[in-house]
């Protein structure tokens, strides 16, 4: 059965997890992000997709909600997510954290909801006098079609990094990341720009 699973997994139609970047930049437990998503598709079709995004921290947990659009065949992408902190970092050991989130997309004339959890595990580090935090994060879950009215499992590999941008005494932060698709392919590559006003 856990085979099954796994072929599953590995074959699966396309999922287009978003940007998981800011989430995973230390923030304060009670920050408030605005941020400006930019996204380039690298296969279905070489295309760009925009979007913004809304971040709360409620304790430990940061509250994240989406709204992106792309060209032609990507008119439409609605999401939201909690990411909770499993273990905090450290000296000697990376912050583990898992974000349930949900998304519901229009692709070509296919509406479909995603349902997945995505864990994630950053690892901060100096370099030239700045602070890097690369992050590296699994997205799967399921899919559902409105035209086959299935669901499909799906998995992807993300990984990326932030860091704070200089002289902005920390309130704007950079993050940049690609996806690979485990299974069909809808690879990205993103910026994110991030304003912290709390």
């Amino acid at each position: 059965m856990k085979q099954i699973l796994l072929m599953l997994l590995f074959l699966s139609n396309s999922g287009f997890a978003s940007i998981v970047g800011v989430t995973t930049h230390p923030l304060k437990d009670d920050a408030r992000v605005l941020s400006a998503e930019m996204t380039g598709y690298m296969s279905q079709r070489n295309e760009m997709g925009a979007g913004v995004r809304y971040t709360q921290g409620l304790g430990k947990n940061l509250l994240d909600v989406t709204a992106a659009g792309g060209q032609n065949s990507r008119s439409m992408i609605l999401g939201a997510g909690m990411d909770f902190e499993v273990l905090r970092e450290d000296v000697n050991q990376p912050r583990v954290s898992v974000k349930p989130y949900v998304q519901q997309m229009n692709f070509e004339k296919t509406s479909s909801t995603l349902l997945g959890a995505a864990p994630t595990m950053r690892k901060g580090f100096t370099a030239l006098g700045k602070e890097f935090f690369p992050y590296l994060s699994l997205p799967n879950g399921m899919k559902l079609d409105s035209t086959s009215q299935e669901f499909v499992f799906y998995s992807s590999l993300t990984f990326g990094a932030s860091v704070s941008i200089p002289q902005s005494q920390e309130r704007l932060v950079l993050s940049l990341e690609a996806n690979k698709n485990l299974g069909a392919s809808s690879d990205y590559v993103g910026a994110l720009v991030s304003w912290i006003w709390n």
